[in-house]
């Protein structure tokens, strides 16, 4: 049974769907925090099924991670620079600026991707591929403001000695204190959203 003083495991289907701001499919959106400013931070999950140009999300700082399909090409232009990420194997990532325009062209058909967008400001976000089996230390500081696993297959988490954490494929597992879980099986990421303006402790 799921700990749920330490743990929220969010399915798939309690998903929000939503329309791009373009207006060229929808988002499945996972986890969303707003404050005074406006958005903080934007978890969400997508399908990209033709070549097109991204929604303008100026002031927000974007991670892309591939999750499904045969891969794609972000071609970014900003306005100091432009560069290229190719994304081949699930688990890939592309980092880029919200405000950037950026063009996906697709390599052999739709696929399906994880976004995380945080205020460039003062959020940041680290996002890092785990495989089976490794074991990873969960954190909770001061300026910590979301963490969480989203499993891109079937996962086993074991936390501590006893407990076994079952995750299906495209779950979410949100983690509330600190701990030191282990994956020992199957694949996914974890990502850790703090404050950039406060110390962490």
């Amino acid at each position: 049974m799921l700990n749920t003083l330490n743990f929220r495991l969010i399915k798939q289907d309690e998903y929000l769907r939503m329309p791009w701001k373009n207006g060229l499919g929808e988002t499945l959106e996972i986890q969303r925090y707003e404050d005074k400013d406006g958005l903080r931070f934007r978890i969400s999950q997508a399908s990209v099924k033709e070549n097109g140009v991204f929604s303008n999300f100026a002031g927000l700082h974007r991670t892309l991670v591939l999750l499904s399909g045969k891969g794609m090409t972000l071609e970014h232009a900003g306005q100091n620079n432009s560069h290229t990420t190719l994304l081949t194997n699930p688990l890939d990532m592309a980092r880029f600026s919200g405000g950037d325009q950026t063009y996906a062209i697709l390599s052999h058909g739709s696929i399906e991707d994880l976004n995380i967008m945080v205020r460039e400001g003062d959020t940041k976000a680290d996002v890092t591929p785990h495989y089976a089996p490794q074991k990873f230390d969960v954190k909770k500081q001061k300026n910590t403001l979301f963490t969480a696993f989203y499993a891109n297959q079937p996962c086993q988490i074991t936390v501590g000695e006893n407990e076994t954490l079952t995750l299906e494929t495209n779950h979410c597992l949100i983690v509330k204190q600190s701990e030191t879980l282990c994956l020992t099986k199957g694949n996914g990421v974890f990502i850790n959203i703090t404050d950039k303006s406060t110390t962490a402790t």
